[in-house]
């Protein structure tokens, strides 16, 4: 019977090794980018950032949270809809209503992305670039623990592929994804590798391990309460967990519009700084919230 049972197991194992050939991670990376998003979104999303302790094995925050408000849109551009706009805007707390975000991303892989903070207590538009052409981009998105780079797009040709293995998560079939920049993007990237869980049906991606350039772990990216809108999967709740500050920034998509109708003069410097022209941007977008 121990001999059966070791054939058994080689023809077991022999036949997973066969299985996971014929998979194909970087092909499982392209579908997870041609998942269908809309050509433009209105969203209305509250975040919280606060540090955290561990009591009684469950994540705790040890100060009060720093809540915001925050309502943002995007929309597509470029040939075949591959380049993108986008800006996000705060709202509440009173004390930091206006403060903005607008970035300009391209499907090139040779353009890096435009980004623009506005700080409206000063009036002033800060234009995010990195130190230099080889080093990453450096803070995070209104003191939370989203960093610059984290709201970037990629470009599948950046990095390199390997099937780690496949196991279930969240009560889902997943494939695990190990990702690791090339060298000419390692050079701008904070990041050594990610590991990536990927719902095999929906082509969704549940959860993701950061490593900073040293190889350590840095973040743990926690996608959640996944709705189908208007034919397009939103997740409603996301968590980034800053392992080596241990800061959590959550962020809840409380209402969200798919494909509405966005005027190209909302992707404008001016809409950052003149807040009366900003409103009337805005204004006709909430309409459609739900």
């Amino acid at each position: 019977m121990k001999k059966v049972y070791i054939v058994a197991s080689m023809a077991l194992f022999a036949t997973q090794l066969v299985f996971a050939a014929s998979v194909d991670p970087r092909e499982i990376m392209q579908r997870v980018n041609d998942v269908d998003d809309g050509h433009s979104q209105y969203t209305r999303t509250v975040f919280a950032t606060c540090r955290y302790q561990i009591k009684g094995g469950k994540m705790a925050c040890a100060e009060k949270p720093r809540v915001k408000m925050m309502e943002g849109a995007s929309k597509d551009y470029g040939k075949d809809g591959k380049d993108s706009r986008g800006i996000n805007i705060i709202l509440q707390p009173a004390a930091e209503k206006g403060i903005g975000f607008l970035a300009y991303d391209y499907d090139d892989p040779k353009r890096d992305s435009d980004q623009w903070m506005y700080l409206s207590a000063m009036g002033k538009v800060k234009r995010i670039v990195s130190g230099s052409d080889d080093e990453p981009k450096s803070g995070t998105m209104f003191g939370s623990e989203i960093s610059y780079e984290d709201v970037e797009p990629t470009h599948i040709d950046d990095y390199v592929y390997k099937l780690v293995k496949e196991e279930e998560f969240a009560g889902r079939p997943c494939w695990v994804i190990e990702s690791r920049p090339k060298p000419h993007r390692a050079r701008k990237s904070n990041y050594s590798r990610s590991v990536i869980w990927i719902d095999k049906e929906r082509d969704l991606i549940l959860q993701s391990q950061l490593y900073d350039r040293s190889g350590r772990a840095i973040k743990h990216l926690l996608f959640s309460g996944y709705e189908k809108i208007n034919g397009v999967w939103v997740a409603r709740r996301m968590n980034v967990n800053n392992i080596q500050t241990r800061r959590i920034t959550t962020m809840k998509t409380e209402k969200v519009v798919i494909n509405p109708k966005v005027d190209d003069g909302l992707f404008m410097l001016r809409t950052l700084t003149d807040g009366a022209y900003r409103e009337q941007q805005l204004r006709l977008l909430r309409k459609g919230l739900q």
